[in-house]
């Protein structure tokens, strides 16, 4: 145990007077290829014989959960989620009271390994050699940052907690690591996200040149073109501009040339996004039901929240009446809390009852 994990088990031992929750973790899949994408969920479960009360946001931008890899050197990498600017983001302290015995989903999260701007670091150079002779083993770790609280909103403790999990990652067809080294190549490298600090950071931003995200008109949906960002989640670059595809069949020839993935699962839900909002054909809902009726749970967890994001982020656009039928489509497995601040702003969408 190297010693900050030391530190940090000395420094969890919650009081009894504010017990903290128990936290699992869960992601899919256990075997990823490179350019895939990990689909984590964290579950908080309260074991104590009374209530707890714990923050109903937590924000993977900030400090309240940090994600890293650990390869058996014990070399690691952290898994830093992108932010769409650089500007901090202060939101309001809501509690949420777990019951005896209850849980309370805590964090269900998407994130590529490596993220294609990553791919041409030591740590992922090394490890990508190292796939030609057989599969990389490391170790899943989450840094949570938990509050206990009294239910007047008072927070009385701010402890980390830390829990890990195998993941592998194995070869991928040699014709698809060219088709990402071709897209590494292509990408502007003032287009990827930068690291917010030199010291510690938590988050990507994007580069020193860029207050905001690009947006780059290059999906034709009904004829004319828009942003690929309306369809794909934020720092998902597999692929991104300027090697997205400019129409939805041109997605659909990329899905049906990869091998099954998670990239290629990505890909697929890119394709049926833009196809809906380009074409308004319900068969195209009906394959996304039975698509998600056969998903593994987890996978099904993350991918009905950030649905549920992208048809929150399509306010005040053109693709609002689509992304409120595609989110209903798939609304039942959406099983991840609702933050009390947006419940307001949901109802108000449409999106939830």
């Amino acid at each position: 145990m190297n010693v900050l994990l030391l530190l940090m088990a000395m420094m969890v031992q919650s009081s009894p007077e504010f017990p903290h929750p128990e936290f699992v973790m869960k992601c899919y899949p256990e075997a990823a290829m490179p350019g895939d994408t990990l689909y984590i969920r964290i579950v908080a479960i309260n074991s104590h014989a009374k209530s707890i009360y714990i923050s109903d946001d937590f924000w993977p931008t900030d400090i309240d959960i940090q994600i890293h890899l650990r390869d058996l050197e014990n070399q690691q990498r952290s898994l830093l989620f992108e932010s769409p600017t650089n500007e901090e983001y202060v939101c309001p302290l809501h509690l949420v009271k777990i019951m005896s015995g209850d849980s309370h989903i805590i964090a269900a999260l998407a994130i590529n390994i490596p993220p294609l701007e990553d791919w041409k670091t030591t740590f992922w150079e090394k490890h990508l050699e190292n796939l030609s002779a057989s599969d990389v083993k490391f170790s899943l770790c989450a840094t949570i940052l938990s509050c206990a609280a009294t239910n007047n909103n008072r927070i009385e403790e701010r402890l980390p907690f830390s829990v890990e999990i195998p993941v592998i990652m194995k070869p991928r067809p040699e014709k698809e690591i060219t088709l990402i080294q071709k897209w590494y190549a292509a990408t502007p490298k003032d287009w990827f996200p930068v690291l917010e600090s030199d010291r510690n950071p938590v988050r990507k931003i994007p580069g020193h040149r860029r207050l905001t995200f690009q947006w780059v008109d290059n999906i034709f949906v009904k004829g004319e073109k828009v942003s690929h960002w309306y369809f794909i989640p934020i720092g998902n670059r597999y692929p991104g501009h300027p090697n997205a595809p400019e129409t939805w069949q041109g997605w659909k020839e990329l899905e049906e040339s990869l091998t099954p993935s998670t990239m290629r699962d990505e890909i697929r839900l890119t394709r049926i996004l833009i196809q809906y909002c380009d074409t308004e054909d319900d068969t195209v809902l009906k394959e996304l039901k039975e698509w998600f009726a056969d998903m593994n749970e987890t996978q099904q967890t993350v991918m009905a929240k950030l649905l549920r994001d992208r048809a929150f982020d399509s306010r005040g656009t053109k693709f609002l009446t689509q992304f409120r039928e595609i989110y209903k489509t798939i609304r039942q497995y959406d099983v991840v809390p609702v933050p009390e601040s947006n419940v307001k702003h949901l109802r108000n969408l449409g999106l939830i009852e």
